[in-house]
């Protein structure tokens, strides 16, 4: 079998509050491969979104490590940010469209933070702009959009570099069951499309059934967020 993208060990993140040491994830063990689609549920607080920020490079683990294509991101320091721009798209739960920018605009800005050459840029965001249905609303800023092509427009953004690591955090928050089923559905047409790793955080039962693997995360009577 060839060796996994992504190898978490002995897990755990912690947090100071009121003086305190409180954990948020503790994960034991999980490897992925290219090409594989997880959805991480559980209930609110059991550490899902940390768990995206952790894989994203945003915040270190407490204890434990997390390679990804053989790399520790423990190592990355400075480096961090180069990393996550060349090897991660993010679908923030609150999207973060840029406001003042269009579509289009949005999508061009994220490919330059990524070092893609402006002219395969344009060419990239055009074949993305078709294959989610925004071609007809690429000049339109994300306040005269319909929540449903925000999103759309924010996994656009997401995988505008083609990253090897795709992470959606409740994707489908906020939407209504048609526009739901768009969102995942293209989110994994994307994933088998690129080969990418999709991780997708979610407490959407709907969501789910979309998905071969499951990771579920739950909450202890103490507050301590642990993997099933």
């Amino acid at each position: 079998m060839t060796k996994p993208l992504l190898e978490i060990r002995s897990l755990i993140k912690e947090y100071e509050h009121l003086g305190s040491r409180v954990r948020a994830l503790s994960l034991d063990f999980l490897d992925a491969w290219r090409g594989e689609a997880i959805v991480i549920t559980g209930p609110s607080g059991s550490g899902k979104t940390t768990l995206l920020s952790l894989l994203a490079g945003l915040t270190a683990p407490s204890e434990g490590s997390i390679r990804f294509d053989g790399r520790d991101l423990a190592s990355l320091g400075a480096f961090s940010a180069r990393w996550r721009a060349a090897h991660v798209g993010y679908v923030f739960q609150d999207l973060n469209l840029l406001p003042d920018f269009n579509v289009l605009e949005n999508l061009l800005i994220a490919a330059e933070v990524s070092n893609i050459p402006p002219k395969k840029a344009l060419e990239r965001a055009s074949v993305l702009l078709k294959r989610l249905g925004l071609e007809e609303r690429y000049r339109h800023r994300p306040a005269k959009l319909s929540l449903g092509e925000q999103q759309r427009a924010a996994i656009a953004r997401a995988v505008i570099h083609a990253p090897p690591l795709i992470l959606a955090d409740e994707p489908t928050a906020s939407l209504d069951a048609r526009n739901a089923e768009i969102v995942v559905h293209l989110l994994m047409e994307l994933q088998k499309h690129e080969k990418s790793l999709l991780v997708v955080a979610t407490h959407d039962e709907a969501v789910k059934k979309h998905f071969l693997r499951i990771v579920e995360l739950r909450k202890s009577d103490s507050g301590i967020a642990t993997c099933d």
